[in-house]
């Protein structure tokens, strides 16, 4: 096969990424919040699972000499950190992190194409644009070198081994313990309702996610690019591709495919409508996309980037840049409590 169909396979694996989150209503920044906004605990469980699994499979490959292992840079301490807290809060303002934005573009809810297009143009303004002189110069402030992969007292492979067995096990504790006792009837039958329509359980799900993710990083690979899912670049080099003609990538396709995926779920499931955002819901959303995409960008990473691939490669920078992601999910949690400004949209 040549490098150009494994570039176009991109698309694929954006488009069954879209799928699986459409099937299961799973929204990483989503989860992380309801931890506190509804107490709901056990949404602490579900991305570790990912990111153990995911991590699992990643170093097997890379054991084996499939794909490369991961380089990681020096990073400055200081520049994650606040582009990671203002990820998070943006986040919770958009109701959702920039993937929940894609999929909103799919399933028909015009916010969507409102954020996508913000967080794109901010994240190009950090990136290559009139704040790309601000974002190097944070690059100097507290600088540290990722060190934790090349310190690990074991292999990786056998920490994120029984990390995986311990998310298994917490998996199957929160299905018997959090389960439904009643469905809901549907409007469809036979394969059409268990596709299309039926929500998936986010145990079985993050299972598939984990793995999808890991297959990520070696398709990836046989395109030419070292590295997993990612959601912020492949977004700018769409602008970049528009503005400059710049070419398309494997993570470009991808993107592309999140949205695609989205769209025929709801299509085929019945739930596609154009649904018309509320002032109030535009307004946050606006805001929240710049500081995501600003954020995003100023933390090498989002919740996808960073949260869910980066700490699958033991990264110590993925990981401190989630720490501060969930404190600015948490923290703008808080404050729209307080001000009771949830919205749905």
């Amino acid at each position: 096969m040549t490098k150009e169909v494994f570039i176009a396979s991109g698309i694929v694996f954006g488009i069954v990424f879209g799928f699986l989150l459409k099937r299961s209503r799973f929204c990483a920044a989503g989860l992380t919040r309801d931890i506190v906004l509804e107490n709901r605990w056990y949404n602490a469980v579900y991305i570790p699972a990912i990111v153990m699994m995911e991590a699992f499979i990643y170093f097997l490959m890379v054991g084996s000499d499939v794909i490369p292992g991961p380089k990681m840079a020096d990073f400055s301490l200081f520049r994650i950190g606040l582009g990671s807290l203002m990820f998070g809060v943006g986040a919770v303002l958009c109701n959702g992190c920039i993937v929940s934005s894609l999929l909103k573009c799919g399933d028909g809810r015009l916010i969507g194409w409102i954020s996508v297009p913000i967080f794109t143009l901010s994240a190009y303004t950090a990136k290559g644009g009139w704040l790309a002189s601000t974002t190097k110069s944070l690059d100097k402030v507290w600088s540290v070198p990722d060190t934790l992969l090349a310190n690990l007292p074991i292999s990786p492979i056998v920490l994120a081994g029984v990390g995986m067995i311990i998310m298994l096990w917490a998996l199957w504790y929160v299905y018997n313990t959090t389960k439904l006792g009643f469905t809901i009837p549907g409007r469809y039958t036979g394969w059409r309702h268990i596709v299309f329509e039926k929500i998936w359980p986010k145990e079985m799900v993050v299972m598939l996610i984990g793995i999808w993710m890991a297959l990520g990083f070696l398709f990836s690979n046989w395109a030419g690019r070292n590295g997993g899912f990612g959601i912020t670049t492949p977004l700018v080099s769409w602008f970049e591709f528009f503005t400059a003609g710049k070419s398309l990538g494997w993570a470009s396709l991808f993107v592309l495919g999140i949205i695609i995926g989205a769209f025929i779920t709801a299509w085929l499931g019945g739930e596609f409508s154009i649904v018309k955002p509320r002032l109030q819901s535009i307004v946050l959303t606006v805001i929240g996309s710049v500081l995501m995409g600003i954020g995003a960008v100023w933390a090498s990473g989002c919740f996808i980037g960073n949260v869910m691939v980066g700490t699958a490669q033991f990264s110590m920078k993925a990981w401190y840049s989630t720490i501060f992601i969930v404190s600015g999910v948490w923290l703008a949690t808080f404050i729209m409590i307080k001000m009771r400004t949830f919205t749905r949209n």
